[in-house]
């Protein structure tokens, strides 16, 4: 069943998900309004996306199934406020902004309004990587069913208490930056050892989407594929004691939690 969509706010995050779940058939253009103050942005929006874009979208919130916060967290307060007596009382309040709690929605709109809080993931674009999915309680089955699919346009979708915001913020949406720095060293490596910054490039990106392939589709601990690997007196496991010695996974460890303090922090 077709919702009437209206996004608060045209910017970088409200342009990803317009785009994912426009490719991905979740949403269709005719759905879907943003609010945008900036003329340009707006005929911008119209353009690329087919959307409708307003500088003043009060009439469509009016009508809007679900409601899409995606500005600024210190413009909140001031997008919420222009909600109060507009959105009809059934509406989904969905906020994607940084840091706002479920509260501090409630608070302005009533305890009674249905809101979700999502933190998204960097990688929507690929349709990987998890969005973090909080829910007050009067959000309903089928609103939630919604939520969703809507949602799983972006990726994948974990259901977390909101006090587990921070620590998925630091882990999950700040995780790729891990990777992409092993994927640098790596390369870096590859070249060391005598290929082309571009032929290094080329093997390390299709080893590490080979082995997310294999552990997406085994469920093997990582662990278990490294020992497989691991052949007594080999190349291997050399480069594997290497790494040990130098304190890689413990170096990893306490950068993650570094970042999962700065995050409960703010």
């Amino acid at each position: 069943m077709s919702k009437k969509i209206v996004f608060c706010g045209g910017g970088n995050m409200a342009e990803g998900v317009i785009r994912s779940v426009l490719q991905r058939e979740v949403a269709a253009a005719g759905d879907i309004t943003v609010s945008e103050l900036n003329p340009q942005r707006c005929d911008y929006l119209k353009e690329a996306y087919g959307v409708e874009a307003l500088v003043d979208a009060s009439a469509a919130m009016k009508t809007a199934d679900m409601i899409i916060i995606a500005v600024l967290p210190k413009i909140v307060p001031v997008v919420l406020q222009s909600l109060v007596g507009v959105v009809k009382e059934d509406a989904v309040v969905l906020s994607i902004a940084a840091g706002v709690k479920i509260a501090s929605i409630e608070e302005v709109l009533g305890a009674d309004r249905k809101v979700i809080r999502v933190m998204p993931n960097t990688l929507g674009q690929s349709g990987n990587g998890h969005s973090a999915v909080c829910l007050n309680s009067n959000i309903n089955e089928e609103d939630k069913a919604y939520a969703l699919e809507f949602l799983g346009a972006l990726g994948q979708t974990i259901i977390l208490p909101e006090s587990m915001f921070g620590e998925f913020t630091a882990f999950s949406c700040s995780g790729p930056m891990w990777l992409y720095q092993m994927a640098d060293a790596l390369v870096d490596a590859g070249v060391y050892a005598g290929f082309s910054r571009s032929d290094a490039q080329k093997m390390v990106i299709k080893n590490m989407l080979g082995v997310a392939m294999i552990l997406d589709e085994t469920g093997d601990e990582p662990k278990e594929r490294v020992n497989e690997m691991c052949s007594p007196g080999g190349v291997t496991i050399e480069g594997y004691k290497s790494l040990v010695d130098e304190g890689f996974a413990s170096a990893v460890m306490t950068s993650v939690d570094k970042a999962v303090k700065k995050a409960n922090a703010i």
